[in-house]
């Protein structure tokens, strides 16, 4: 019986990430037809290789997670369709890792990153600050003269949460 249980939670979760994978896919198509870009199948290659994963990828591991899958794909590609999903605010940059990640909070796509790394097994988990945090971080960097465009809090972990460790 507990045994059962515990498939039943793992194929729960698996449903859950499929959702959220499917959310975030057609969430990240929407703004890009928004922002004006064409939906190429290359970008939808990306998305996709990004939407299901809980850690951050560097551009190399979502060409090879595209190319595993049978699609194809240059890493230069890659790398452009990256920055343009950046700009966009679709994803992260995670510099403690050089990787990217799907931006799924509502309200942290583009000028917030927010995120906390695991460091034995870099899962990533997206956190929302409170605004008067990243006020008094604007109001630090106004104090020596910066005129701030954006906010990037990355906080690294050495325990990660019960449910991410393998």
């Amino acid at each position: 019986m507990k045994q059962r249980r515990s498939q039943d939670a793992q194929d729960m979760a698996t449903v859950t990430n499929v959702t959220e994978a499917k959310a975030y896919e057609e969430h990240a198509l929407r703004e890009l037809r928004t922002a004006g870009y064409r939906i190429t199948m290359p970008r939808v290659q990306v998305i996709r290789a990004l939407a299901d994963t809980n850690t951050a990828l560097s551009a190399y591991a979502i060409h090879e997670k595209i190319i595993g899958s049978g699609g194809k794909i240059d890493v230069v590609s890659v790398y452009r369709i990256l920055a343009t999903l950046q700009e966009v605010g679709l994803i992260h940059h995670i510099g403690v890792v050089d990787g990217y990640f799907p931006c799924r909070l509502p309200g942290s796509h583009g000028k917030r990153s927010e995120v906390v790394v695991c460091e034995p097994n870099l899962q990533v988990i997206e956190i929302e600050l409170p605004q008067a945090i990243v006020d008094a971080v604007q109001e630090q960097a106004k104090k020596y003269g910066f005129t701030p465009t954006s906010v990037k809090v990355e906080v690294t972990s050495s325990t990660c949460p019960p449910s991410s460790k393998k």
